[in-house]
């Protein structure tokens, strides 16, 4: 579970910036299970997300986040001293009850900082601190075999990745959290693909498969029933063509998608893989005066979003993973997007204290339904560009002392908390004026 993320120096993040979890006006939880992050375009609300995704890569040691002895941080660029500042990242996390502070400090040429801090019974335990190329290992993770993995750790990896990986037990606590709890999500086609992979797998296990159609039911798509047929691939020349240019077409039958190829054999990319097993396979039942099918290519791009995003939505509140979704409200209608937040912050339906955070434009998930808060006032957080340096400012609700009982869809519209865009209208009608 996350409970702080803190950057520093990353795209338009120039300052450190915070996103803490902790609840504010709740007692008896270590971090909230739903936070939403506003701000206007440009405002820097997804490079906040982005940076925990950089350090997930990094961790994970995937996604291209180093190559050729070389680190792809990516640090403020409208001033010249932040270009030749470092990057630094740091999580706080509660793993099976136990507390670590986890981060580091990197430049494009090495990790220049890095450290792990266990709190048992809530007392400060340094399992490892590295500076530069010094490491001091604390007593409890000190060993012949942590000397060992020290030599083998390049200037520009993460010693906790290397340890892990080595499983080294101390370490993996951390590096598991990272690999197997924390998922990212946004409208990209590669994570869109993610995304729909997991809904298939799902429609495919008989103990999941229920859950998912219920879902789906219930969001008033119209569907009635899903039906997920045996999938196969097979590849074949193309006998169309007698020119090999290297391209390929698709054809479907009954559950077999056949790729006619001309030339090399292709290697599918996952995304394709993903889409043409949809294609081929996946079916949905509607019921009007007469009965029909359609494939999810059919659908409303509505329809599609809800589709793909249901997988990992069950994986999560199953799992107790930490869900980060980029403009979770993309083609999606509030009311859906309300009842989808609901299932995180109910114990009932998320026993696992699974996360959802996410960043939104939709400003009426602030306001009150029946009396009733959807989004708390310590899950709202908002991002702004300072006027004078360009950079990023991220700050909570809270920071306000907002009073219970006011409607803060209005206020943030009317501009009393900032995080909203300053729009001309006199610009507008300049633009277009002949």
């Amino acid at each position: 579970m996350l409970i702080n993320f803190r950057v520093e120096n990353f795209r338009s993040l120039k300052d450190a910036q915070e996103l803490d979890l902790r609840p504010v006006y709740r007692k008896g939880s270590d971090s909230l299970t739903v936070s939403a992050i506003y701000g206007a375009n440009a405002s820097g609300k997804s490079n906040v997300l982005r940076a925990l995704e950089f350090m997930h890569d990094a961790v994970t040691d995937q996604g291209g986040w180093n190559n050729r002895n070389r680190i792809h941080v990516r640090p403020f660029l409208l001033d010249q001293e932040s270009k030749k500042n470092p990057t630094s990242f740091a999580v706080e996390l509660l793993i099976d009850g136990i507390k670590y502070n986890y981060g580091f400090t990197a430049s494009r040429e090495q990790i220049l900082e890095e450290w792990l801090h266990s709190f048992p019974k809530r007392k400060k335990r340094v399992l490892f601190e590295r500076d530069g190329s010094e490491y001091y290992f604390g007593p409890s993770f000190a060993s012949a075999r942590a000397e060992v993995i020290k030599e083998i750790t390049p200037p520009t990896a993460l010693y906790l990745s290397t340890a892990a990986k080595a499983n080294e037990s101390s370490a993996r606590a951390v590096f598991s959290w990272f690999s197997q709890q924390l998922w990212f999500a946004d409208d990209a086609d590669g994570s869109r693909a993610m995304q729909r992979g997991q809904t298939m797998s799902l429609l495919r296990d008989p103990s999941k498969k229920e859950r998912v159609e219920k879902l789906l039911a219930a969001a008033d798509l119209g569907i009635s029933e899903t039906q997920v047929e045996d999938f196969e691939i097979e590849f074949r020349e193309d006998p169309e063509k007698k020119e090999f240019d290297g391209s390929f077409r698709v054809a479907y039958d009954n559950g077999k998608a056949t790729i006619y190829y001309r030339g090399q054999r292709p290697e599918l990319p996952l995304h394709l893989r993903t889409l043409i097993e949809t294609d081929s396979s996946l079916t949905f039942r509607h019921r009007g005066k007469v009965e029909h099918e359609f494939t999810l290519e059919q659908e409303s791009r509505g329809t599609q979003t809800w589709f793909d995003i249901v997988g990992m939505v069950v994986r999560a509140l199953d799992e107790g993973h930490t869900l980060v979704v980029d403009e979770l409200d993309t083609s999606l209608h509030p009311l859906l997007l309300a009842q989808m937040i609901r299932l995180f912050q109910e114990e009932e339906s998320n026993p696992s204290k699974a996360q959802l955070i996410f960043t939104t434009h939709d400003a009426s998930l602030m306001g009150r339904s029946q009396g009733e808060e959807l989004l708390r006032r310590d899950e709202i957080w908002f991002t702004q560009k300072n006027a004078d340096t360009g950079s990023t400012e991220l700050y909570p609700l809270t920071d306000f002392k907002p009073r219970d009982g006011l409607n803060w869809e209005k206020r943030y519209l009317g501009g009393a908390v900032g995080a909203v865009p300053y729009i001309s209208e006199n610009m507008f009608h300049e633009a277009m004026s002949r």
